[in-house]
């Protein structure tokens, strides 16, 4: 499994809201199918770890309405993007520990 975990910048869409993304990355081509379920794995784990949520773009819609779905994190699947937002350092730091040590 390749991670990487990095702040977010003006780059990232809701960057002003979400302090990291999680980019899960192919590890050799032809590796598509294991990214997917990489991917569906580190999902399950920050659902059940920090709340359910949704994908970014209806998270930042609930947003406009002043109805957030979790502030904690969300998911990012669009244009072959694997990429899961977490709040702030705390959230990053449990990620680290589970999937990066």
């Amino acid at each position: 499994m390749k991670l990487s975990i990095k702040k977010t910048d003006r780059r990232h869409t809701g960057s002003d809201i979400f302090e990291y993304v999680i980019d899960v990355q192919q590890e050799a081509i032809g590796r598509r199918t294991q990214r997917i379920i990489d991917f569906i794995e580190i999902r399950e784990w920050c659902w059940n770890i920090f709340g359910p949520s949704c994908e970014r773009e209806h998270w930042l819609y609930l947003l406009k309405f002043n109805q957030p779905h979790n502030t904690r994190w969300c998911w990012h699947t669009d244009f072959g993007n694997f990429k899961i937002y977490i709040k702030d350092e705390k959230e990053a730091n449990w990620f680290r520990l589970k999937w990066l040590s």
